[in-house]
């Protein structure tokens, strides 16, 4: 149940996550590029008399708020009569190269620009692209055209054009000969951004007054942002999966060895009900099993047996001074405390006076020696009769190559050191050897 709450906690964690991201997305992560007469790239005017047969004339002015591109179109031999305002945003390097503008991250571009003469016209609006696969940083004319044309709002207002809706010109590609898979717009590596008159303009002088080119668009693109959420779920999926996968091999062990245990108890628990049943191998006093009722625990089928002696401190004065009815009392609270206090496999005796023993199947000494810790610590807090206070000192081994009574000797040497230790003491039988670790 722990796990599985964990697990739900995790799932919901991810998917607010993921709910919140999309909502971030959508709101926020927003980011923008504006040019103005603050930017600092490099503009300049052009018109069409750098073209063969072309007469018109452009001057560019540049006003607090706003550039002015003052263009007088003239006549000419020259078809397309023409006068743009561009600004540059590459830059020669060291190694020959170039830098550029990547703006494929933006979604739309909003043009804040009108002509201030009476006649309607349009405008076109151009970013020109690099690409190394057919572009020359000395030939201006092999930079990619990614265009449009639009009508300008008559009172000065932006016109919002999303960049998707720009197309490339059919005459630049057939001039330049691209392939198919190259003939869609690029706004990866611009190096140019171009206002010009419209086609058809009509000869004669005319103002555009461009104010600012904004682009918007949001810091990561929806490819980057699903990409994200994949590799995120994906990620938390195979550590889930590592997760459970080593949950479920420590849930088998932890059931193999549970499964051994239950086996070994249902064999003792057997054994206490046919050989236990006779109530002349229990103490009459406590109800504890005493030296006849303990003979059938010591078997070989258990492995690994760990043994604790118990012996109660300065028993024999409570007697004296409190008499042996609370004597009595106290034996019987004792067996009470250390049965509810120890392990369901654990088997309790008493072997005489105020000594007793437990007998731990499928325990190592450590554990043994925690357990022993743990009873001495209850006991001697525990409220007694009369309030009169009370310890216990605990010699423990575990059962190695010797016969039972060796090993009960082991054991009862242990609980002696002990009690000539000071008594309410744990100490424990290191084979032929006596711990000296002591805890009080």
């Amino acid at each position: 149940m722990p796990n599985e709450k964990y697990d739900n906690i995790f799932l919901i964690g991810l998917f607010t996550l993921t709910v919140l991201l999309l909502l971030l997305h959508q709101i926020s992560f927003n980011k923008s590029l504006v040019i103005d007469v603050n930017s600092p790239y490099f503009s300049q005017v052009t018109s069409d008399n750098t073209v063969q047969g072309g007469k018109s004339k452009a001057k560019l002015v540049t006003n607090k708020d706003h550039f002015l591109l003052e263009c007088d179109i003239i006549a000419s031999s020259y078809a397309w009569p023409f006068c743009e305002i561009s600004f540059e945003f590459h830059s020669a390097t060291g190694d020959g190269s170039s830098t550029n503008m990547d703006l494929s991250l933006y979604e739309n571009v909003s043009i804040t620009a009108q002509y201030l003469d009476k006649t309607p016209t349009r405008i076109r609006f151009h970013l020109r692209t690099f690409n190394p696969l057919y572009s020359k940083l000395n030939d201006k004319n092999t930079w990619k055209y990614n265009g449009i044309e639009f009508s300008p709002n008559n009172d000065g207002s932006p016109v919002k054009i999303p960049l998707k809706a720009m197309q490339v010109p059919s005459w630049w590609l057939v001039e330049q000969n691209i392939p198919i898979m190259n003939s869609s717009p690029e706004f990866d590596r611009v190096m140019t951004l171009e206002i010009a008159t419209g086609n058809g303009i009509k000869p004669g002088k005319h103002k555009i007054k461009v104010s600012k080119i904004e682009f918007t668009g949001k810091m990561f693109s929806d490819v980057q942002l699903y990409s994200f959420i994949i590799i995120m779920w994906l990620l938390a999926a195979l550590t889930g999966l590592f997760i459970n996968l080593r949950r479920s091999k420590i849930s088998l062990q932890k059931s193999i060895k549970r499964t051994e245990e239950l086996k070994q108890l249902n064999r003792l628990l057997n054994v206490e009900t046919k050989e236990f049943r006779n109530k002349s191998e229990r103490d009459p006093l406590t109800g504890a099993l005493n030296r006849s009722g303990i003979e059938a625990i010591f078997t070989d089928e258990i492995k690994v047996l760990s043994l604790i002696f118990i012996d109660i401190d300065h028993f024999k004065p409570i007697n004296d001074n409190y008499g042996h009815a609370i004597g009595d009392k106290i034996l019987i609270e004792f067996v009470q405390i250390i049965s509810e206090n120890s392990r369901t496999t654990d088997f309790l005796a008493r072997w005489g006076g105020e000594e007793f023993l437990l007998i731990c199947p499928n325990t190592k000494l450590d554990e043994a020696f925690e357990l022993s810790e743990s009873l001495r610590v209850i006991l001697s807090q525990h409220q007694w009769v009369e309030d009169i206070t009370l310890t216990a000192s605990f010699g423990i081994a575990q059962k190695e190559d010797e016969t039972i009574n060796e090993f009960i000797e082991r054991a009862d040497q242990a609980l002696y050191t002990a009690k000539a230790k000071g008594r309410n003491t744990v100490v424990k039988s290191m084979g032929k050897s006596i711990d000296s670790s002591i805890i009080f």
